[in-house]
């Protein structure tokens, strides 16, 4: 809308109805040149799902990256065309400057938190893990190959793994035999498997990231970026009792298994109600003093829940060379037909 040199606007006219002043068009045509700044909101956290099925959860963005018939590129999707036969180096030839481009674009780095959930038996989990910038407050969900996979799997993920550590990441691991057998109860929602049950660990995490974030990146100033996990979702006062009866409890299924006194750290987040917060605090001191004194760090973070149910996850983290252990020979059996597939050189 034309103004006059008093600032007055006017929608038709060669004098100001207010003051009297000349309306100069050209001036104000001038201003209509001038666009508005974009300033999009990118939100707090964004996850993005790699040769796994994209978890159903609450994020300002979730995105995935696939194989499929053909190449295709959305907003939320990058999908690449299966080569038949391929190993993860064929994918990282052929498509590793596309995909950084991809990831550039829909501003994966815009946004105060990043997951990145991998399947890092799938041949595009190298892909995925050389194209992602290095930024703070990412952290890598990472399904790792165990015993049961097969080699050419258990290389893929030697090979993810170690490139995520190369370049500072932290990890929160799991095997694949953990992640197939996982099984969740919800009174509201019933029983949760596979990546429904996933997705229901998660949801703490993910709806707070403040905590776990501010762990992992303590832990990596003590040069721990491995991790596995143990939880107990939906819990309660009538199954478990004692909350110490709890710690013990979940610490008996362990994501990534190890000796106990290969732990380094151990720290774990509950969401309860407010009255448990001391139990829980206390409790704690008794489950680390009895079985992981020797950690370095250790602490518990508590969140208040409205839930008569609690949800309670505790973090381990341990050596490197402890989560390569049960991959290494599949990963040399590899290597004895196909040295290109080593993990030296890949960045």
């Amino acid at each position: 809308m034309a103004r006059c040199p008093n600032g007055h606007e006017q929608r038709l006219g060669l004098k100001c109805s207010t003051c009297g002043a000349s309306i100069s068009y050209e001036t104000s045509v001038n201003e209509l040149r001038r666009l508005p700044k974009v300033e999009p909101d990118y939100g707090k956290v964004s996850i993005l799902t790699v040769g796994c099925p994209r978890l159903p959860l609450r994020a300002d963005y979730v995105g995935e990256v696939k194989a499929g018939q053909e190449d295709l590129k959305t907003s939320t999707l990058y999908q690449v065309g299966s080569i038949r036969g391929g190993s993860w180096l064929e994918f990282q030839k052929k498509y590793l400057a596309d995909l950084r481009r991809w990831m550039t674009l829909i501003g994966i780095g815009q946004s105060t938190d990043r997951f990145l959930v991998v399947d890092t038996t799938s041949p595009l989990s190298v892909l995925a893990l050389s194209a992602l910038p290095k930024f703070d407050r990412t952290a890598v969900i990472a399904i790792a190959a165990d015993q049961d996979s097969t080699p050419m799997e258990q290389n893929t993920s030697y090979v993810a793994l170690s490139l995520a550590l190369k370049r500072g990441f932290p990890i929160v691991g799991m095997s694949e035999t953990f992640e197939k057998e996982m099984l969740y109860y919800t009174e509201d929602r019933g029983f949760a498997a596979g990546i429904d049950a996933m997705s229901r660990l998660f949801e703490p995490f993910i709806a707070t990231p403040d905590d776990l974030m501010d762990l992992l990146e303590r832990d990596a100033k003590l040069g721990v970026r491995m991790h596995s996990l143990s939880a107990i979702v939906a819990g309660s006062k009538n199954v478990y009792g004692i909350a110490t009866n709890a710690f013990m409890a979940q610490s008996n299924n362990i994501s990534i298994a190890s000796k106990s006194d290969e732990y380094r750290t151990v720290h774990s987040l509950v969401f309860s109600q407010k009255e448990t917060q001391g139990e829980f605090e206390k409790s704690f001191g008794v489950f680390r003093s009895r079985k992981y004194k020797a950690a370095l760090s250790a602490e518990l973070r508590f969140r208040e829940v409205d839930s008569p149910l609690y949800d309670l996850m505790t973090l381990y983290g341990m050596p490197n060379v402890t989560a390569l252990q049960s991959m290494a020979v599949g990963y040399e059996t590899i290597l004895e037909s196909a040295p290109d597939l080593a993990a030296e050189g890949v960045s």
